[in-house]
This record gives C-alpha cells, sequence and structure tokens, in this order.
C-alpha cells in the first residue's frame, strides 16, 4: 500500500483496503455537510436543500456532545487524580501517626479551596501542594 494511502485515514487488512478512519468520516462530515447544505441553496430542489439542512444542524449537535463528553471525561481525570493522591497521603499519614500534621494540613487545604463554576479552583495544585508538605517533613526526619 502507498505511504499516501496509509496516512490518509484508510484502515487495511492484509494489503487489502477495507475501511476508512471513523474519526475522519466524521471530520469529512463536519465539514462537508454545511458546504453541501450551503450550494444546494443555489439549486432548486428544495428536498436536498432541507436534507442537507437538517443533517448539517444534526452534526453540529453531535459535535457539541462529543465535546462535551470529552471535556466530561478530562474533568473527571484531573479531580479523580488529585483525590486519589489526597485520600493515599493522608491514609498513609494518618497510618504512620501523624494525625495532627495531617488535621493541620487538612485545614490549611481547606482554607485555601474555594470552588468555582468558572475554574478548577486549583484543586490539584493545592493538593499535590499538600502531598508535597508531608514528602518534605518526611525528608527532615
Amino acid at each position: 500500500m502507498p505511504k499516501s494511502m496509509a496516512m490518509s485515514g484508510w484502515q487495511t487488512s492484509g494489503g487489502q483496503i477495507t475501511t476508512m478512519d471513523p474519526s475522519l468520516i466524521a471530520l469529512i462530515l463536519v465539514v462537508l455537510l454545511p458546504i453541501g447544505w450551503l450550494a444546494s441553496e443555489f439549486h432548486d430542489n428544495r428536498g436536498i436543500r432541507i436534507i442537507l439542512g437538517v443533517l448539517a444542524i444534526a452534526m453540529s449537535f453531535f459535535v457539541a456532545f462529543v465535546v462535551g463528553s470529552l471535556e466530561q471525561l478530562r474533568s473527571n481525570t484531573y479531580f479523580g487524580d488529585a483525590s486519589k493522591n489526597l485520600i493515599e497521603t493522608t491514609v498513609t499519614e494518618l497510618g504512620a501517626g501523624n494525625s495532627e500534621q495531617v488535621l493541620d494540613h487538612l485545614k490549611e487545604l481547606q482554607g485555601k479551596y474555594h470552588p468555582t463554576y468558572e475554574t478548577r479552583a486549583g484543586y490539584k495544585e493545592l493538593v499535590d501542594e499538600y502531598v508535597a508538605q508531608f514528602t518534605a517533613e518526611d525528608a527532615e526526619q
């Protein structure tokens, strides 16, 4: 198979071209449907104009849904990873008998954390700072 075809998004099986990458198909549709809709406005076939218009609008809703879903996954990863670190460090330090230090650092974290709907309020950074305080204390001992 030519290198240009391999880079174009076509899937191969044993040297035979079988299917096209679904994300490439979606990208082509996102671009071509609105262009086709616009071009159909200059022709007399009303049915094609309506079908292309509905498909172009539906595709825009689909793209918005996918982008929203990806953002949700990104947020889950962001908060999940930070919460895992917070819990692991807290459990480890409580197990080591450092309950007073844990309480002090958690109160400090609580004072710094101000959640908002606009941003993530530096949650991961604050948790990283919390974890680093214990790492530094452990290194001193």
